[in-house]
């Protein structure tokens, strides 16, 4: 996904006990090149419950109908007094998607709280356009994104799809009729789906992988539900077709998308990319009986399982012990992607592999300070702690590369290296890790 100040925002900690075990588990000493790699030990449902409560109880602000972090960090926003530190739509819908992996999970036991947070986010959607926003709903916001709401839809469907709330399916098929559309370039010069729809924001003319590969996938949930069943098949089948057309590398992975105005490849391959790719490949195919699909989904999945291949940590030399390389919030698109071929496949290496990644960010990203997740897999990306786990688990030698979005942005600290201001936790990251628990509990 492209860079944007919208999603450069805040966070902080709340605690929560971790069973004795957990924390022996996590402390154990190491050698190098050797790696704990233990599952949760009451089960991957058992951690998504524990997980969602946390963030609902870190993040969630009932009394305004929102989640706001603690502190200012990555994706919050510098408000009034109300709504300071909330977050924007992005985390905002990964916390909602968590809640309705939970609900298929344990049905009855979300209903309340999926309402709850649909409901706040109302304030970001603009009924004129019949779309969110990036940030609250004001006059003359046009910040929406295609990505944001494409996502949502899927979300939303699939709300649909275990509560059976007619309001969801309502508002995904709003979205899906009256604003997806407007962003597929119908020219094929070069085709594909906008970002956005503010021309004074970067990036938001560039046909974006997130863009379209999420529009397939709203576009197929609609489907499903049976909303203008036609229109919608038409469109997944097109940004699918014009993603591998495009996008799709030599090593069968996807490329980020193309930059306007003179579309050059942005070559950084996300996970999720990837992923979200393979999961609506898989979908088409079980609508459709198409076994072409399946075949694409199969042939993507192999290259995201190659640890040779760059959807993993190539700074690590040993094979064994290369984990994907990206984020806990994108990781979940990989991971859902992979269960759901797994399904119609029963090939145990997928699922075997999304079950490694799990258990090494259970073991390696988890903070027994509180029981939240970092959000960088690259350990060296942290902190010092972090590294120094890493350098034990690879037997490897790097200086600490810190991500700013694990630092706070509080404005005291504005003029402080990124290495020494005080690490965060942020609702992006743990409602992705609570959601790829669920996932597995689901498998």
């Amino acid at each position: 996904m492209t860079t944007s100040n919208r999603r450069q925002f805040i966070t902080g900690i709340a605690g929560c006990g971790l069973a004795s075990s957990s924390l022996a588990a996590l402390a154990q000493p190491q050698t190098p090149g050797t790696s704990i790699l233990t599952p949760p030990p009451h089960g991957y449902g058992a951690e998504a419950e524990r997980l969602t409560k946390v963030v609902q109880r870190t993040f969630w602000d009932k009394g305004h109908g929102q989640y706001r972090a603690p502190v200012r960090s990555a994706e919050t926003v510098d408000s009034d007094r109300d709504h300071n530190n909330a977050y924007v739509l992005w985390p905002t819908l990964l916390g909602f998607y968590a809640l309705v992996e939970g609900e298929k999970t344990n049905p009855g036991q979300y209903q309340a709280q999926m309402r709850a947070v649909f409901d706040g986010m109302e304030a970001y959607f603009d009924p004129a356009a019949s779309a969110y926003n990036a940030w609250r709903r004001f006059p003359g916001n046009n910040d929406k994104y295609f990505d944001d709401n494409a996502w949502l839809t899927a979300a939303l469907a699939e709300a649909f799809e275990v509560t059976r709330e007619v309001v969801y399916q309502e508002r995904a098929a709003e979205i899906g009729r009256n604003f997806l559309p407007l962003g597929w370039d119908k020219s094929g010069n070069p085709g594909g789906q906008r970002w956005g729809t503010d021309p004074t924001k970067p990036g938001t003319g560039d046909r974006n992988a997130c863009s379209t590969v999420s529009l397939a996938l709203a576009a197929i949930s609609l489907t499903r539900l049976g909303v203008d069943r036609a229109r919608n098949l038409s469109m997944c089948r097109a940004a699918l077709s014009w993603t591998s057309t495009y996008l799709r590398d030599t090593d069968d992975l996807i490329q980020d998308g193309l930059h306007s105005p003179d579309w050059t490849m942005m070559t950084t391959k996300w996970t999720y990319n990837t992923g979200a790719l393979i999961r609506a490949y898989v979908d088409l195919y079980r609508f459709t009986g198409d076994r072409t699909y399946l075949n694409e989904a199969k042939r993507l999945a192999k290259a995201a399982t190659d640890r040779s291949r760059r959807l993993y940590d190539g700074l690590v030399q040993n094979p064994e012990h290369r984990f994907w390389y990206d984020s806990s919030f994108f990781m979940p698109h990989l991971a859902e992607g992979l269960l759901e071929l797994y399904r119609e496949t029963r090939d145990e290496t997928l699922r075997e592999e999304v079950r490694r990644n799990a258990n090494y960010a259970y073991n390696y990203l988890r903070d027994p300070a509180d029981g939240l997740y970092w959000r960088n897999w690259r350990l060296w990306r942290i902190g010092t702690p972090q590294l120094e786990t890493w350098r034990k688990l690879t037997g490897q030698d790097h200086p600490l590369e810190p991500d700013d979005s694990e630092r706070s942005k509080e404005p005291r600290f504005d003029k402080v290296a990124v290495a020494d201001r005080p690490l965060v936790k942020t609702l992006l990251a743990n409602a992705g890790m609570a959601r790829l628990f669920w996932l597995l509990a689901q498998t």
